[in-house]
Order: structure tokens, then C-alpha cells, then sequence
């Protein structure tokens, strides 16, 4: 009985064994079954994310500067809102008015920029961090509430400078300078020559700007332009703000830079001498009148800078053919006087010449008379003779010079004023004079006797009585404020001395008695 029993609990405990063995195999199979499920699960889910996160398209419910770009892909959503960009700069651009004329700036002359591409990708951003959930749940949030990005646009500073100038260009009258000219005098058919007489006294009229009688002035205009610095400045203003449309402006004046003021500052009476024909011979009619001629050919000469003026040149030749009247004129080396036509032009010639040295003009070639002159200092002549002698001085500034000679009949003067630029602040000087030193005479040596065919003894003519030359030093004094601040020496003048010169019969003899005839006509030159 003991063994029977002992044998059966046996078989029962193996029984147990395998059925806990059996289901333990079973619990590991259903425990297996479930982690391979929750396996697949996780791999389907985050498949499902990464299809979320890695879609390229924009989540339903997006839109970008108003478009809906819900499916669209980076490139397809870019493309459609190139309409909207446009839209958004629609008006970007201005039309520059001045009430009469309109210049526009198109839209295309900007240089624009958007962030499309910066909101696109903020866009394409959204909804793709996160669980699976967590994604789920923000795209059921964009889809039902929506998400929306704005965008914008920036304009790089516009050089406006160049429209400006276009416009300017077109709109702008350039104002019209002051200009002078030398006032033309009334022609003296006669000779042809200007009618210089009478025409102004420098010496005892202060009131009467001199200017005003030998130029004609003309006023400058003012003109009308664009103040481009003034639009540029709106523009850009206006841009920044985008506060485009319509911008106006009014032409300014513009004042001419050259006025009648300024060119008077620039156009003194540098300098003007005058000599007397009050004297004697000096006032012959005919005299007077190769003067007057003379001075109407030098009226209003220009010399340019670096022009030669010569009076040779500007009379031309003195012969009666040509209006020239016989007048007194020295010859023989100043021994004698004779009518010869153009006499007296020297006359002219001598007062330019002071003139010319007031003016600290260059001195080209000055010759002076063969004996001095009572109407002019000693030393201060300049003489001329048709085609031998001349005077000639030049400009030697930077500015041109204006000459006039005129003929002041009720002082019986000769006048030269010569107009041009000022002297130089810096020159150390504002005015010039003139001085004449009288040096040692040269006596006559002894009486000289002139063989003559048309005498006969025991006659005897004057030729011409003795004269002493004479030395003169010329100096031009600098002054500055009326104080001397240096002189200058101009010339050393020596005038011809002159002995007793007398004509006689041929033959005659030093010594033997003569007795004067005066009726006797000698041979003249002609010309």
C-alpha cells in the first residue's frame, strides 16, 4: 500500500512540472507576441512623425502675406506669392511734379527686398518638433485656428542724385550774367574817326561814376533751376518713410554770379594823365583837329593780356591824303618847328605814355622828343613819326585793359584814361606818381654858319638860335596810403643842345660883316 502510494505522488508532481512549464512557455509566447506589437506600434508611429516632420509641404492651415500655402511645397509657395510681393510695392514709386511737367521714378528704378523666404521657412518650421502627439495635437490646432506669417519688403537707400540732375537739366534757365561793352560815340564822317570830345572831366567831376560814361552796363537776370539738393533730401525722406506718390516742387531763383557791382570791382580807372594845349601853337586849329583824329582812332582800344599796343599801328600814316593836317611839328633835332600833317599826335602820345606809367603797364619801346616840351615834365614824352618812331606798351596783367583818348576842348585838354583790374592787395602799393628831376644843362657849343645858294653877299639868315639840352632822371613813385614806399627809375631823357645856326652866302668867310635878310623863302620839306 506505502509503495503504491509513494509511486502515485510521484507521477503527480512530474504533472505539475510540466503544466507550469507549459505555461510558462505560453505567458512568454503572449508576452513576446505583445512586445513585438508594442514594437510595431512605436516603429508605425514614428514612421508617422517622420512622414509629419519630413512631409516638404506646408501644413493645412498656413498661409504667408495672405496666401493660403497649405500642400505647397518651399518652390510652389514661392512662386505664389510673387503676386503677392508685387502687390505689397504696388505703389512704390513717386511722380515728381512742378505744376506744369511730371518725371516719374518707376517702381523698377528701386532696389527692393523681401523676407518671403525668411517667413516661408519660419512656415515650413512650424508643426515638425515634438512627440507624434504632440505634433497631432498642433496640426489639428493649426488646421482648426490657423497660423499666418507676414511679410515685408526693404528698400536700399536710392541714389536720387542722377534724377535730380535729369530733371534739373530740363527744368533749369541759367540766370544771365552782367556784361559791359565800350560804349560806341557818334562817327565823324570826316575822318572816319570817333568824335571823341567833350565826353567827361575826370579832374572836377566827382559824382558821375567815369565808367558810366565809357562803357554801356547790362544787368545780369536772375534764372530758375531745381534745388536737386532739397529733392534729393525729400525723396529719401519720403522713401524711408514709404510715404509715396505725388512730390512737388517750385523752381528757385537762381541770382546771376556776375553783376554790374562785380564787374566794376574788377573794372577800375587804373590810371589817366592829361596834358594842356593852352599854349601858343599848341592850340592851332589844325593842330586841335590831328588830336581830336588821333584821339577818336585810341578811343576804346582792348588789349588783351600780353597785347602790344602800338600807336603807329592804331593812326596809321599821317599824310594829308588821309585827313592829316599840316600842324606845327618839331625837326631838325628839335632846332626848328614845321607844318607837317599829323602835327601835334604826340601830343597823345606823350599823355598815354604818363598814363601808361601810373598804371605800372610794360614800357615795349618809348623814344622821347629831340627837345622838351613845356606842356609835359621833362623826362615824360614819348614821340612818334609815321613809320619810324613809335610808342608801343603792353599788357602785362591778367585782366583786359581799356584805352581811351579824348579831347576836352573847353580846358583845352588831352585826356588818357585806361581802365582795367585794380592793383593786387598784395602789390604793396595802390597808386603811382610821377617825378621828373632836372639834372646839369648841356651849353651850346659855338655859332655855326650854313653855306646857301640862295644868299648873297653880305646876307645872312637865322637858322635857329641857340638852345641848351637839357637831362632830366624820371622816377615813379609807389605810394601806399599816400606814404612813399619805394620809387623806380624810369629813364635817363637827354634833349638835344642846339648852337646859333645861320645861313650864308657861299664863300663866306668867318668874320666878314653880314647883314640880316628876312624875306628869303628856304626850300620845305614835303611828304
Amino acid at each position: 500500500m506505502e509503495n503504491n502510494a509513494g509511486i502515485t505522488t510521484k507521477k503527480n508532481s512530474r504533472k505539475t512540472i510540466i503544466t507550469v512549464l507549459v505555461a510558462l512557455v505560453a505567458a512568454a509566447v503572449v508576452l513576446g507576441g505583445i512586445m513585438i506589437a508594442l514594437k510595431l506600434k512605436a516603429e508605425k508611429e514614428e514612421e508617422l512623425r517622420q512622414s509629419i516632420i519630413n512631409s516638404g509641404t506646408f501644413h493645412t492651415g498656413i498661409t504667408v502675406g495672405g496666401v493660403d500655402v497649405s500642400g505647397m511645397t518651399m518652390e510652389e509657395a514661392s512662386s505664389a506669392l510673387k503676386t503677392a510681393e508685387d502687390k505689397l510695392t504696388e505703389n512704390v514709386g513717386f511722380v515728381v511734379s512742378d505744376g506744369e511737367n511730371e518725371y516719374r521714378i518707376e517702381k523698377s528704378f528701386f532696389t527692393i527686398g523681401y523676407n518671403t523666404d525668411d517667413m516661408l521657412a519660419e512656415a515650413m518650421a512650424l508643426g515638425r518638433e515634438g512627440t507624434l502627439e504632440e505634433l497631432q495635437a498642433e496640426l489639428a490646432d493649426i488646421a482648426a485656428n490657423g497660423r499666418s506669417f507676414a511679410i515685408d519688403y526693404s528698400i536700399e537707400k536710392s541714389d536720387f542724385a542722377q534724377f535730380a540732375a535729369d530733371i534739373a537739366a530740363q527744368v533749369n534757365v541759367a540766370p544771365t550774367e552782367a556784361t559791359f561793352s565800350v560804349k560806341q560815340l557818334e562817327m565823324n564822317g570826316a575822318t572816319n574817326a570817333l568824335n571823341a570830345v567833350n565826353i567827361g572831366k575826370a579832374d572836377d567831376d566827382t559824382t558821375t561814376d567815369l565808367r558810366d560814361l565809357r562803357f554801356d552796363f547790362v544787368e545780369g537776370q536772375p534764372g530758375y533751376g531745381l534745388n536737386e539738393q532739397k529733392l534729393i533730401e525729400e525723396l529719401e525722406s519720403r522713401t524711408e518713410a514709404r510715404n509715396y506718390g505725388t512730390v512737388s516742387f517750385e523752381r528757385e531763383e537762381i541770382p546771376p554770379t556776375v553783376t554790374i557791382e562785380t564787374l566794376k570791382e574788377s573794372l577800375v580807372l587804373r590810371s589817366s594823365a592829361y596834358t594842356s594845349y593852352a599854349k601858343g601853337n599848341y592850340g592851332r586849329a589844325e593842330r586841335v583837329h590831328n588830336m581830336t583824329k588821333a584821339c577818336g582812332l585810341i578811343y576804346g582800344t582792348v588789349l588783351q593780356p600780353g597785347d602790344v599796343l602800338s600807336c603807329n599801328t592804331l593812326l596809321g600814316d599821317r599824310y594829308e591824303k588821309y585827313g592829316w593836317q599840316p600842324a606845327p611839328a618839331v625837326i631838325e633835332g628839335g632846332a626848328n618847328t614845321e607844318d607837317q600833317p599829323g602835327g601835334g599826335v604826340c601830343q597823345v602820345s606823350t599823355t598815354m605814355y604818363e598814363a601808361v606809367l601810373m598804371g605800372d603797364y610794360n614800357i615795349v619801346y618809348r623814344q622821347p622828343h629831340s627837345s622838351r616840351l613845356s606842356y609835359v615834365a621833362g623826362g615824360l614824352d614819348a614821340t612818334i613819326n609815321t613809320r619810324t618812331i613809335d610808342f608801343k606798351w603792353s599788357n602785362n596783367t591778367d585782366a583786359p585793359v581799356y584805352v581811351f583818348t579824348w579831347i576836352d576842348k573847353q580846358q583845352k585838354r588831352i585826356w588818357c584814361e585806361i581802365y582795367g583790374a585794380p592793383f593786387a592787395a598784395d602789390a604793396g602799393f595802390d597808386e603811382i606818381e610821377l617825378y621828373s628831376e632836372r639834372l646839369p644843362d648841356i651849353e651850346p657849343t659855338a655859332d655855326e654858319y650854313i653855306p646857301y645858294s640862295g644868299l648873297v653877299q653880305p646876307y645872312w639868315m637865322l637858322k635857329n638860335s641857340a638852345k641848351s639840352g637839357y637831362v632830366y632822371d624820371s622816377y615813379k613813385i609807389y605810394k601806399l596810403n599816400g606814404q612813399e614806399v619805394r620809387r623806380e627809375k624810369i629813364a635817363n631823357t637827354v634833349y638835344h643842345m642846339h648852337p646859333t645856326r645861320y645861313y650864308v652866302w657861299p664863300g663866306y668867310v668867318a668874320g666878314t660883316p653880314l647883314q640880316p635878310q628876312y624875306k628869303l623863302e628856304l626850300p620845305k620839306k614835303t611828304n
